[in-house]
């Protein structure tokens, strides 16, 4: 087995709130308000680690529901 190891900074912590809006299925945070458009409360944060990629990526839960990707705006935008 593989032994790997990684050093990352969320860009949020546990009680914070945020305005999300789903856009396309995605989770988006930053974007315009909507009438899809909430204000949650992150409950728990998942650091996800890829060994290939060596690269960590952060998941949510949100109001002690569900365990969203979030999706800066910016991203959304240059992606299309």
């Amino acid at each position: 087995m593989q032994q790997s190891a990684f050093i990352a900074r969320c860009p949020y912590e546990i009680g914070d709130k945020v305005n999300i809006t789903f856009y396309e299925g995605v989770a988006v945070i930053g974007g315009p308000i909507t009438a899809s458009t909430a204000e949650v409360v992150i409950t728990d944060i998942l650091a996800v680690h890829s060994c290939k990629r060596q690269q960590v990526t952060f998941m949510y839960e949100i109001n002690n529901t569900k365990v969203l990707h979030l999706v800066e705006w910016e991203a959304v935008n240059r992606g299309k």
